[in-house]
C-alpha cells in the first residue's frame, strides 16, 4: 500500500519542507521539518538508533526516498544554511533531519558488491563494447535510465550531494555548539554508514570532523575526536596522507584571508591530522606523509606562512630601567601577521604536537636560526614537554652561536668618516674584521694603530660596521634577537638539570639581554634569566646570581679590558647590581673601582654613558642596601605642628609677654651685679686659664675609619663631578642624576658632604644658568636634594647663583604657558616639564634655603602667574601647593604678598582684644579684584581660619 501511496506522501514532504524553508515562525518550520522526518519514517519516534525497526518497512521507504532524495535535502540545506538567523533550534533540527534521510537511503549495506564476476555480467560487457560511438560511462546515460539503488546509482548520487556537505561545512564556524555538534553527528554517520556510497563527501567529513576535534566545546570536541578515532581505526591511512597533503597545500590561502574563524578551523583541521597521524605505526603515518622532498617543504612553508611576523617600530623602543622588572608572561614582540586570538594558541600547540612526533628532528632541520619564524616554531618544537632533550641542546648549540646571538639593532647612515680619526672600527675591532675590509691584515701589518692603513686608498661613504642598511631590516633582527633569548630560558625550563652543563655559557649573555636599554629585548632577557633560574632550582633571580657572583665577576673583568666588550660588560654589571644584595659588595668593589680608572681613560670616552649608568645603578643599590635613617618622622612631626590652627593675635600677645619678661630679667641682672670692673678682668682671666688646662687634660678620640660604600661612593661622586659640565647632554644629565642619588648616602656624614657640596657647587651653577631645558630639569633637582642635606651651607650661594635664573625662567615661561589649554603642543614640550619641576622645587627650596624678606617675596613673585586660571591647570595645582607650603613656613609674608596680589578694599575687623588696641585692615588676600586669581586664591585658604 505504501507504494501506491508515493506521489501523495512526496506531495506532503514536499510541502512541509517548502513551509520549513519559507515560513518565519520559527514553531511552525520546526513542526514542519518533524511532518518530514515523520512522512519518511525517519522520525526518532519511528527509528531505534537512527534505523527503522521494520526491514521491509525500510526497504519501502529507501525506494521511496531515492526517487525525491535531492529535492528534500536541498530544501532542507537551505533551511540550516539561511543567513537570516533562523535560530539554532531550526539548524539542529534540519541537520538531523538532512543526516536521517540521507544515511537511511544511502545506507552502505544497499550497495551491492559482487565478489566474482557473473555470465551476464560478461555478456553485458561484450554488448557494451560493440555498441558504435558510445562510451560505457554512466556520465553520459540518462539518469531516468539507471536502475534505482545500482551501484552506478549510487555512484551518481554520490557525486551530485556532494554538494550538500560542501554547503554543511559553512557550520563548522557557527556560533552555537548545538549546531557544531550535530554537524558532528551528520560528519561521524556519513563515514561510519555512508562510506562506500558517499565516497566524493569522506574527506569533506572527515575535515570537519578533525576541525571540530579541536573545538572550545568540550562535548564537541569530545564526540568528534571519538568519531575520528574509530574512523581511522577501521581504514587505512592512503586518504588520510591525501587529506593531510591537501590541507596543507590549502592553508596559506587561507591564512590570507580576512576571516578569523576560517583561519581558526583550518589550524584545528591540521591538528587533528597530525594527532590521527602520530600513531603507533613504525614508522609513523606522519613520517610517511612528510618522507618526500616536496612533501616536506611544503608543510615547513605553510607552518611559517602561519608563523609569519608582524613587526613595528615599537620592537626598537628604548627605556630606562629604575629597577629590577617583573617578568612577562607573555611574548609581546611576538605578534603574528595573519592570527590573533586562539589561532595564535592553536599554532603553537601544533608546534607542541610536532615536538614529539617522530620526524621532529627533520622538521627541526629546516627550521633555520637565521629566521624569526623558523625560530619561534623551533622555540615550541623544542620545548614540548614529549620532545626528545637533543632537539633542546641542538636549539641551544645554534642559538649561542655568535654569528646568530649578536645581530645589528642599529640603522647606519651612509656618511663618508672623517680623515681626522685615527681610531678606525674597522681595523682595531676584531668583530669588524674581514679578509678585505683591511688592507694589509693577512700580510704581517705590525704597527696599525697611528698609522694610515685604512686612508690608503679614497674613502667613500660606506655604512658604519655592525648596523642595518633599513629600518625594517632593525626591526625584524629585534623580533629574532627577542625570540633568541627567549628560547634560551624556554630550552632551560626543558632541560631542567640536564642543563646545567649550558649554564655558564648562556648566563652571561642573557644578562646582557636584561641591561640593554631596547624595551622588547630587556623584557626577553627578564624573561628568559627567570626561566633559568627556575630550570636550575633557585628561589630567585638573585638567588641564581649569588651563586654565581665569582663567575660574573671574572667574565666582567675581562671584558672590561677589551674595548669591543666594554659595553657588554657593563651591561651584565648593571644588571647584576640591580638584582642583587648586599652580601656580593666584596666583588663588586673592585669592578667599580676598575670602571672608575677607566672612565678617566680618553680612548673609552665613548663608553662615558655605560660607566655613569653602572655607577647610577650601584648608588641606587647602596641606598637600597644600606638605608639612611629616616628623616620623615621630623618632617612629619613639624608639619603636624604647622596644620594647628594659626591665630596671629595669640602669636602676637604671645611675643610680647615674651619680650616683657626678657627685659624683666635685665634689669633684675644689673640690679644684681656690683663687681667692679677690674674684679670682672681677673675673674675671666682665671676662668680662661682653667679652660686651658682642661683641654691639655683632654684625650683626642681616634676617628672610626669610613664604611667601604662611603669611600667608593665618594670616589663615585668626585669622579662624576668631572662630567658635569660635558658638552654631551646625555652624559651631564647622567652625571646629574648619579650626584642626586649618591649625596643622600653621606647624609650621616658631613665631614665628607660638605666638601663635596662645595666643590659641586661651581658647575651646578653653571648648568642652571644653561638654556638646555632637560638639562636644567635634573639641575634643579640636584640643587634640591642638596639644599635638603646642606640647608645653610648653601644659602647664600643659592639665593644669588642659581634662584634668580629660576625666577627670570618662571616669569618669561608664563607668558608662554598662557591659554594652553590640555589639547595645546606646548603640553608635550620639555620647557612646560621645566616649568613644573621648577615650581615644585621652589616649594621646597624656600624652606630649606630659609629664605626671607626680599628673597622670600621675589620667590613668591614669581609664582603669582601661575595662579590665573588661564594657566595650565597641572601648574595651577603646583602654584596652590607652593602658596600653602608658603604659608605653613611663613604666614605673615605670605599672607601680606597674597594681599597684595588681590589688590582689593574689602576691610578685615579685628577680633575684639583689651591687651591690644586693634584696627581695621584695608584689603584681603580672599577677595581678588581679578576674577582669574578667584579660585586659586580660595583653594590656597582653603580649610584655614582667616585671621587678620
Amino acid at each position: 500500500m505504501l507504494r501506491m501511496q508515493v506521489p501523495l506522501i512526496a506531495q506532503a514532504v514536499f510541502v512541509s519542507v517548502h513551509l520549513a524553508k519559507l515560513e518565519r515562525l520559527r514553531a511552525l518550520r520546526l513542526a514542519a521539518i518533524d511532518s518530514v522526518t515523520a512522512h519518511t519514517a525517519c522520525h526518532r519516534q519511528l527509528t531505534d538508533a537512527y534505523h527503522i525497526k521494520d526491514i521491509p518497512l525500510e526497504a519501502l521507504v529507501v525506494d521511496m526516498l531515492a526517487s525525491i532524495l535531492p529535492g528534500v535535502l536541498a530544501a532542507l540545506q537551505d533551511v540550516a544554511t539561511c543567513s537570516d538567523n533562523p535560530g539554532h533550534a531550526v539548524q539542529v533540527a534540519a541537520i538531523d533531519a538532512i543526516h536521517r534521510i540521507l544515511c537511511l537511503t544511502m545506507n552502505d549495506k544497499y550497495l551491492l558488491k559482487h565478489s566474482t564476476i557473473t555470465a551476464e555480467d560478461f555478456a553485458k560487457m561484450v554488448i557494451d563494447k560493440r555498441k558504435p560511438n558510445k562510451e560505457v560511462s554512466s556520465k553520459e546515460k540518462n539518469p531516468k535510465e539507471i536502475s534505482k539503488r545500482s551501484a552506478e546509482w549510487f555512484a551518481m548520487a554520490g557525486e551530485k550531494l556532494v554538494l550538500i556537505s560542501k554547503s554543511l561545512s559553512e557550520l563548522v564556524t557557527d556560533d552555537h555548539p548545538k549546531v557544531r555538534r550535530e554537524l558532528g553527528v551528520y560528519c561521524a554517520r556519513l563515514l561510519t554508514e555512508c562510506h562506500q556510497t558517499m565516497q566524493p563527501s569522506v574527506s569533506i567529513a572527515l575535515d570537519l570532523l578533525l576541525a571540530l576535534s579541536g573545538d572550545s566545546h568540550p562535548e564537541v570536541s569530545e564526540y568528534c575526536s571519538s568519531a575520528v578515532r574509530a574512523h581511522c581505526g577501521r581504514h587505512v591511512a592512503d586518504s588520510l596522507r591525501d587529506n593531510f597533503t591537501s590541507t596543507v597545500a590549502g592553508l596559506p590561502r587561507v591564512l590570507n584571508n580576512v576571516d578569523s574563524a576560517r583561519k581558526l578551523t583550518a589550524l584545528n583541521m591540521l591538528h587533528g591530522y597530525i594527532e590521527v597521524m602520530m600513531d603507533s605505526a613504525q614508522p609513523q603515518t606522519l613520517t610517511a606523509a612528510l618522507s618526500t622532498e616536496h612533501s616536506l617543504q611544503s608543510f615547513v612553508s605553510a607552518l611559517l606562512e602561519a608563523a609569519a611576523l608582524h613587526t613595528d617600530l615599537v620592537l626598537l623602543a628604548r627605556h630606562t630601567r629604575d629597577g629590577p622588572t617583573t617578568a612577562p608572561t607573555s611574548s609581546p614582540w611576538l605578534k603574528l601577521r595573519h592570527l590573533d586570538g586562539a589561532a595564535v594558541a592553536r599554532l603553537w600547540s601544533i608546534a607542541r604536537l610536532l615536538g614529539g612526533a617522530e620526524c621532529a628532528s627533520l622538521l627541526l632541520d629546516r627550521l633555520s636560526p637565521h629566521s624569526a619564524e623558523s625560530a619561534a616554531l623551533a622555540n615550541i618544537l623544542a620545548s614540548a614537554p614529549n620532545a626528545p632533550a637533543e632537539l633542546a641542546q641542538r636549539v641551544l648549540s645554534a642559538y649561542t652561536d655568535e654569528s646568530v646571538w649578536y645581530l645589528p639593532l642599529e640603522v647606519g647612515s651612509e656618511e663618508a668618516p672623517t680623515t681626522e680619526e685615527t681610531l678606525d672600527p674597522s681595523v682595531y675591532d676584531p668583530h669588524a674584521w674581514t679578509k678585505d675590509s683591511v688592507p694589509g691584515l693577512y700580510e704581517g701589518a705590525t704597527e696599525t694603530r697611528y698609522t694610515g692603513i685604512s686612508y690608503a686608498a679614497p674613502r667613500s661613504p660606506r655604512r658604519a660596521a655592525g648596523t642595518c642598511a633599513t629600518l625594517g631590516e632593525a626591526q625584524r633582527n629585534m623580533a629574532l634577537t627577542c625570540i633568541l633569548t627567549e628560547g634560551v630560558g624556554l630550552m632551560a625550563r626543558r632541560l631542567v638539570a640536564d642543563f646545567q652543563p649550558y649554564l655558564l655559557k648562556t648566563l652571561c649573555l642573557i644578562l646582557e639581554r636584561v641591561g640593554s636599554t631596547y624595551e622588547m629585548l630587556h623584557l626577553a632577557g627578564v624573561k628568559a634569566i627567570s626561566d633559568i633560574a627556575a630550570a636550575c632550582g633557585h628561589d630567585s633571580v638573585p638567588d641564581l646570581i649569588r651563586c654565581n657572583a665569582d663567575y660574573f665577576t671574572h667574565q666582567i673583568s675581562v671584558r672590561l679590558k677589551k674595548a669591543w666588550n666594554t659595553e657588554s660588560a657593563l651591561q651584565i654589571l648593571s644588571v647584576v647590581m640591580q638584582y642583587s644584595d648586599a652580601s656580593i659588595l666584596d666583588c663588586l668593589y673592585g669592578i667599580v673601582e676598575d670602571v672608575l680608572v677607566q672612565s678617566l681613560d680618553k680612548y673609552h670616552e665613548n663608553n662615558l654613558q655605560a660607566y655613569l649608568q653602572v655607577f647610577l645603578t650601584f648608588i641606587t643599590c647602596i641606598r637600597k642596601w644600606f638605608p639612611t635613617e629616616d628623616e620623615t618622622k621630623t618632617a612629619e612631626k613639624n608639619k603636624s605642628e604647622k596644620d594647628q590652627e594659626i591665630d596671629v593675635l595669640k602669636d602676637l600677645m604671645e611675643y610680647l609677654a615674651h619680650t616683657e619678661e626678657m627685659d624683666k630679667l635685665m634689669n633684675n641682672e644689673e640690679a644684681e651685679t656690683t663687681q667692679t670692673a677690674e674684679e670682672m678682668y681677673k675673674e675671666d682671666q682665671k676662668m680662661r686659664e682653667e679652660g686651658i688646662l682642661d683641654y691639655d687634660d683632654k684625650v683626642t678620640e681616634e676617628t672610626p675609619p669610613l664604611p667601604r660604600h662611603i669611600v667608593v661612593t665618594r670616589t663615585i661622586l668626585k669622579r662624576c663631578l668631572n662630567f658635569l659640565t660635558s658638552k654631551n647632554k646625555q652624559v651631564a644629565i647622567l652625571a646629574l642624576q648619579v650626584l642626586n642619588e649618591g649625596f643622600p648616602i653621606l647624609v650621616q656624614y658631613p665631614d665628607e658632604l660638605l666638601p663635596l657640596a662645595h666643590v659641586c657647587w661651581a658647575p651646578l651653577a653653571a648648568r642652571c644658568a644653561a638654556d638646555d631645558a632637560v638639562v636644567l630639569r635634573r639641575a634643579l633637582e640636584l640643587l634640591v636634594t642638596m639644599a635638603a642635606l646642606a640647608k645653610d651651607f648653601l644659602r647664600q650661594r643659592a639665593a644669588t647663583d642659581v634662584l634668580p635664573h629660576v625666577y627670570v625662567f618662571l616669569h618669561k615661561s608664563a607668558h608662554e604657558s598662557h591659554l594652553k589649554d590640555a589639547g595645546a603642543a606646548y603640553r608635550s614640550s620639555a620647557a612646560f616639564r621645566l616649568q613644573a619641576s621648577a615650581l615644585n622645587a621652589l616649594r621646597t627650596l624656600a624652606s630649606d634655603l630659609a629664605l626671607e624678606g626680599e628673597r622670600l617675596e621675589d620667590a613668591m613673585a614669581c609664582v603669582d602667574d601661575y595662579l590665573s586660571s588661564k594657566q595650565p591647570r597641572p601648574l595651577q595645582e603646583l602654584a596652590v601647593k607652593f602658596f600653602k607650603a608658603m604659608l605653613e613656613y611663613d604666614y605673615g609674608a605670605t599672607w601680606y604678598h597674597l594681599r597684595a596680589l588681590a589688590d582689593n578694599e574689602c576691610v578685615l575687623h579685628p577680633p575684639d582684644s583689651k591687651a591690644v588696641d586693634l584696627v581695621p585692615v584695608i584689603g584681603t588676600p580672599y577677595t581678588p579684584t581679578n576674577k582669574d586669581f578667584e579660585r586659586n586664591l580660595a583653594l590656597v585658604f582653603a580649610g584655614q581660619h582667616r585671621h587678620g
